[in-house]
This record gives C-alpha cells, sequence and structure tokens, in this order.
C-alpha cells in the first residue's frame, strides 16, 4: 500500500531561493505527497512565489494561512497541527535541495518499522553547500551507536531538514500542546524518538544544505566560523541558557507521556527517574555548591568531539544554567 507524505515547510522572505527547493520537492520520485508551505509574515514576494505553485501544481501545494507571527520554531508546530492527517511528515527548509529520492528512501524505511507502532524518526547524510550550491563538506552523521540517555541531552545528533517522522510520533508531538514552549523540532524529535521510539538512519546524501549570508542558523562554515559562533552566542550570548531551559520544559513534558507506574504511554519504556534526576542536575537546575561541583565533574562524557566536551565543561564551569 503506498504512503502518503506531508512535506511541512516553513518560509520567511525567502523568495532568492524558494523556487529551486518547491522544485526539487516536486521532482521526487515519489509521487504521493503534498508540500504545505506556512508563511512567517514574509515581506517579499515569498507569499506570491508560493501561490504560483499553488496554482500550477493543484493538489501538490498548498499555502497554509497564517495570520500571525510565530517565529521558529512555533511555526513548524502550527504547520504540524493544522495539515491534514498523513503517514508520514518530513520538514524541510525554505532555501535547501533535495535529492530527486529522498522521499522514496524515507518511505521505503519507515514502512519496513512502521508495524511497531513506537514513534519513528528517519534522518539521511547530507552536504553542506554556500549560496551557490557548491560543496562545502559533506556531513556524515554517523551510526546511532553514539547515541545513550545522556550524550542526546547536549548533543543534537540530527537537524530538522533531514528528518521525516510517523504519524505515531506526529500524534505524540500534537499531544504536548508545543506552541509558546520554545522547543526546537529537531532537537525534541530526537529525544522523543530515544525514549519512546526508534531512530532509523540512512547514511545516503539526500539534501543540499544551503550555507548563505542570510541564513538564520550558521552551521557548516568552517571551523572559524563554528568558533566564533560559539562564542557570540554561548560564552557572550544567551544560547546555551535556552538550551538548559528546554531541557527543563522537556523533563516536564516527558512526565506527562508516562503513567503512574513510571512506563511511557507510547512506544518504549520512556526516561527512567534516575536519567531525569541528572539531566535536570545538568541543565543547572535548583542551585547549590553541591550541585554546582556535581555537575563541573559530572563523570560520563556528554559530547562526542573533545573540543565539544571542553567547551561544555566550560560552561558548567562558569555556571551557565539559563
Amino acid at each position: 500500500m503506498s504512503a502518503f507524505v506531508n512535506v511541512l515547510m516553513c518560509t520567511y522572505n525567502g523568495e532568492k531561493y524558494i523556487r529551486q527547493q518547491l522544485d526539487s520537492i516536486l521532482s521526487q520520485s515519489y509521487r504521493d505527497f503534498c508540500i504545505y508551505v506556512r508563511d512567517d509574515g514574509s515581506t517579499d514576494a515569498t507569499v506570491g512565489i508560493v501561490r504560483d505553485y499553488e496554482k500550477g501544481n493543484p493538489g501538490k501545494v498548498v499555502l497554509v494561512e497564517s495570520p500571525n507571527h510565530l517565529g521558529y520554531p512555533d511555526c513548524f508546530w502550527d504547520v504540524l497541527a493544522r495539515c491534514p492527517k498523513a503517514d508520514f511528515y518530513a520538514f524541510s527548509d525554505q532555501d535547501d535541495v533535495w535529492h530527486e529520492d529522498k522521499l522514496s528512501r524515507a518511505v521505503e524505511s519507515l514502512q519496513k518499522e512502521n508495524a511497531t507502532a513506537r514513534p519513528l524518526l528517519y534522518i539521511h547524510d547530507y552536504d553542506n553547500c554556500n549560496g551557490n550550491l557548491d560543496l562545502i563538506s559533506h556531513h556524515v552523521l554517523g551510526s546511532t551507536d553514539i547515541l545513550n540517555d545522556y550524550s542526546v541531552l547536549y548533543y543534537t545528533y540530527a537537524s530538522g531538514f533531514c528528518m521525516v517522522i510517523d504519524n505515531t510520533m506526529r500524534d505524540m508531538l500534537l499531544s504536548l500542546n508545543l506552541i509558546g514552549k520554545s522547543m526546537y523540532h529537531d532537537e525534541l524529535c530526537i529525544w522523543l524518538s530515544h525514549f519512546h521510539g526508534d531512530i532509523l538512519y540512512d547514511d545516503s546524501v539526500l539534501t543540499k544544505y544551503r550555507r548563505h549570508e542570510s541564513t538564520v542558523t550558521e552551521y557548516g562554515n568552517g571551523v572559524m566560523t563554528l568558533i566564533s559562533n560559539w562564542l557570540r552566542r554561548e560564552i557572550f550570548g544567551p544560547e546555551f541558557g535556552y538550551k538548559c531551559k528546554r531541557i527543563r520544559t522537556f523533563l516536564k513534558l516527558e512526565k506527562n507521556l508516562m503513567n503512574d507506574d513510571g512506563f511511557g504511554l507510547v512506544g518504549k519504556q520512556g526516561m527512567s527517574k534516575r536519567v531525569m534526576r541528572d539531566w535536570y542536575l545538568l541543565s543547572g537546575g535548583k542551585r547549590n555548591l553541591y550541585r554546582y561541583f556535581a555537575r563541573l565533574f559530572y563523570p560520563m562524557r556528554l559530547r562526542p568531539s573533545v573540543g565539544g566536551e571542553v567547551a561544555l565543561r566550560l560552561m558548567f564551569l562558569m555556571n551557565r544554567k539559563g
């Protein structure tokens, strides 16, 4: 039986590249899909471009009316809630380019596991490219074996543009009423699939991830840029504090997914009480001198790279918690 895929795209002043992205999705070898585009208040020609595609591709492109500016990540939660039910849901940026077999590979992988009734998350490798789609680097996510209850905490294994989820995951996400909670869709999907479902990794390169001067996020532009962004955002900025707040918000959400016996209402067991306590400690909750040192010298490795681990311990040393 053929599965239907909803492709979910949020746009904001994306007139420069959105045609390439829409064209790449409309050229997919897998044909049972519809693109739902939610514009978040663009002041350029983005909405007009999407309307033209909607008229020219009936049943394949739908502009979701969105009078309110929500920003990221709530724009994704809104379009996820307002699109009709499908078998699978693929998140899309407005300025990347998809390989023609992206959806076919995602559907094939997800259908093999879909009988489990656990929430599923499919992810794939990608190429970092500049504004002209010239290759910067090939990004290999690597085996999910590196993921455990602690390595998923401060390390976002994959980004939203290379994710496809099933309907069980969508139902779980919608049950959490996420608008206004500032929960990133890629981060949350990883956490939920780790504790309640399964992550399906495909080492195929299926997206050209465009990095350019106006992109909101700035990963994949070289080591010096990454260091500069880390200093600006985490050492001298609020990003690490926001991360700690999201961890504590997730712990509250996780409790809503557990029954009175401490087992997950959906999928696998869920987060144990011990892991919950450790995550709360590592997020900087309930600060005192003992907890400060317990966090600083926490004995388990939390990030896969040495540099990332050193950076994290520096944030602990500075007692950042949000």
